[in-house]
């Protein structure tokens, strides 16, 4: 009887296990996902093979293994639950996924696997860095004092944890339009305070071109004075995309007295784009800036050796470039930044031939005159489509001039602080538009498009009333009175314009004058030719010389009256000089 029992109770001990697990079969097709997705070779376009695990971290999840077809596809069907997904193939580097969380029909982001050997690099540093490797940095980095450490295209530079690349000697990383260096992280779903910084020490010129600086520097408010990328020294990043910062993308110290060339990069997704201090010169130009959480381009008290040409900046959520030197801020496009277009402060900027629209004001002026007094020159810009004024005081400080500029359609007028007669239409400029005193113009620009993507983007029509309307002492390399705004017509940002270039010494006089006018050059440079302007940019007269020579004397005409005129000095088609002289 006893044995009945023993055998029966066996028997349920069975069943009942055979159930559980058949119930527990069931709920893992039930409470199951398909998982896909697309990984790839570098190297490669058959990509089968590929072995991708499904690795449980929560006990929900059960272990699973799958294989990549052809054209890079996968599928996994899965129970529900965390996992971390690991795809590997021989002679490639393995890349991970951790924390997966696999409840309903989950697509992952492509992956690349990547064919480079892995070398693992920290401490000092130098000699090359050859394509075909990847260089995980796992400690602080540093290029020695007289060494030089040379990156070729197509490297990956991947930091493994918040460390730094200090360059106290010489770096050369070049990379080419098609094949970029990567600074970045380590991890597989990076974020913009992985790694720290780079810092350029260099008493030499390092060089960064081609490359691309992502994932970096936490901001740390007892440590406010470091970014991404510091420069401390001679430095040029040109062709580069720098992005996805906690804090600036790249800042010059103002204890650098080196020489910085900040030349055609894409600048994104930081605190800053670029914050600029230092007494060396610096050269900031032709730079994409954009969606940055505060500043595109700020300049610093003691930056009166910078130049800001040519760039582009938008979308920035405080203004787009703040100005407190007394610097030349020429050339740029600024638009749809938060508050200000461009801010200045303590200074005397000169702002000219820039077009800034739709930020909520255009140029502005901070007002603290207890400290030092806020009066830039504004000059042949186009002012156009701000939320509230074309030109905004926030307090007593005004602009010490405001001429030849363009100012349209902003919401609350063309300003609320500006010199006498400003802003009153009483006369026409040379092409008869109705302007006020200073030749400010307030109509339609008739831009070709205000669409960013489109490459006819902030350029003239022909029909402008901008087009030969801005300042007459401004020359373009034709000899034409410049254009208002930053495009010239049928040009663009970075070429076709030379703002008073000067390429050999000019004695004019005397000045002022009465009757004659004479033009001497040194022996080793000549002039065929000289315009001459009233200060509203009409020609009065013009003199072609059969053959170049180095000195002229010009009569002046008899019905001229007296007052301001301008002159441009011509050789062929090259501006030799230009300026202003007086008829008594």
């Amino acid at each position: 009887m006893n044995t009945k029992i023993l055998t029966l109770n066996n028997k349920q001990k069975k069943m009942k296990k055979t159930l559980l697990l058949l119930l527990i079969l069931i709920s893992s097709k039930i409470f199951a996902t398909d998982v896909s997705g697309n990984v790839f070779l570098d190297n490669l376009t058959d990509f089968s093979n590929c072995l991708i695990t499904f690795t449980p971290v929560s006990p929900s999840a059960v272990q699973a293994q799958t294989t990549s077809q052809s054209n890079g596809n996968f599928i996994a069907n899965l129970a529900n639950g965390v996992y971390n997904i690991k795809y590997e193939k021989s002679g490639y580097q393995t890349y991970e996924l951790l924390n997966v969380f696999v409840s309903t029909a989950l697509v992952l982001n492509n992956v690349t696997l990547s064919s480079n050997n892995l070398i693992l690099v920290s401490g000092n540093v130098s000699g090359a860095w050859t394509k075909g490797n990847t260089y995980k940095v796992t400690g602080d980095i540093i290029v020695p004092f007289g060494q030089t450490l040379t990156i070729e295209k197509g490297v990956e530079i991947k930091f493994d944890g918040y460390y730094s690349l200090t360059v106290n000697g010489t770096i050369l990383a070049n990379g080419s339009k098609d094949n970029y260096i990567k600074f970045t992280s380590a991890k597989a779903i990076p974020t913009n305070q992985d790694w720290n910084q780079i810092t350029i020490n260099s008493t030499t010129t390092s060089i960064m071109d081609y490359c691309i600086i992502e994932y970096g520097k936490i901001y740390d408010i007892n440590n406010n004075y470091e970014s991404f990328i510091n420069i401390n020294g001679n430095f040029n990043l040109t062709n580069s995309i720098i992005r996805n910062s906690n804090k600036e993308a790249i800042r010059t110290r103002s204890s650098s007295n080196g020489n910085v060339n900040i030349i055609n990069n894409k600048i994104y997704n930081c605190s800053y784009g670029i914050l600029s201090g230092g007494t060396g010169k610096i050269i900031i130009r032709n730079n994409e800036v954009h969606d940055n959480t505060l500043f595109g381009i700020y300049i610093g008290m003691d930056s009166n050796s910078i130049i800001v040409e040519g760039n582009t900046v938008y979308n920035c959520n405080y203004m787009g470039i703040l100005v407190s030197s007394n610097i030349r801020v020429e050339r740029n496009i600024v638009f749809n930044n938060k508050y200000y277009g461009i801010f200045t402060e303590y200074s005397k900027p000169t702002i000219v031939n820039n077009t800034v629209m739709f930020n909520q004001n255009g140029i502005g002026l901070y007002d603290n005159e207890t400290f030092k007094i806020t009066n830039p020159i504004i000059n042949s810009n186009i002012i156009t489509n701000n939320l509230y004024y074309g030109i905004h005081s926030q307090g007593v400080n005004k602009p010490d001039s405001v001429s030849y500029n363009l100012i349209y359609n902003n919401g609350s007028g063309v300003g609320n602080l500006l010199p006498v007669g400003v802003g009153s239409v009483i006369t026409v400029n040379k092409n008869n538009i109705p302007s006020d005193a200073y030749y400010n113009i307030f109509v339609d620009p008739e831009f070709e498009s205000t669409i960013q993507t489109e490459s006819t983007f902030c350029s003239l029509r022909s029909d402008s009333p901008a087009v030969n309307a801005g300042d007459p002492s401004i020359i373009v390399w034709n000899g034409t009175i410049v254009d208002i705004g930053a495009k010239e017509l049928g040009g663009n940002l970075s070429t076709g314009v030379i703002t008073k270039p000067k390429v050999t010494s000019v004695k004019v006089f005397p000045n002022p004058t009465t009757n004659y006018l004479s033009f001497e050059t040194n022996e080793n440079s000549a002039f065929d030719s000289i315009k001459f302007f009233d200060i509203n940019g009409k020609n009065i007269d013009e003199i072609k010389l059969n053959e170049s020579t180095s000195s002229y004397q010009w009569k002046t005409p008899a019905n001229l009256n007296k007052g301001a005129y301008l002159y441009i000095i011509m050789n062929g088609k090259s501006v030799i000089d230009s300026g202003k002289f007086i008829k008594i």
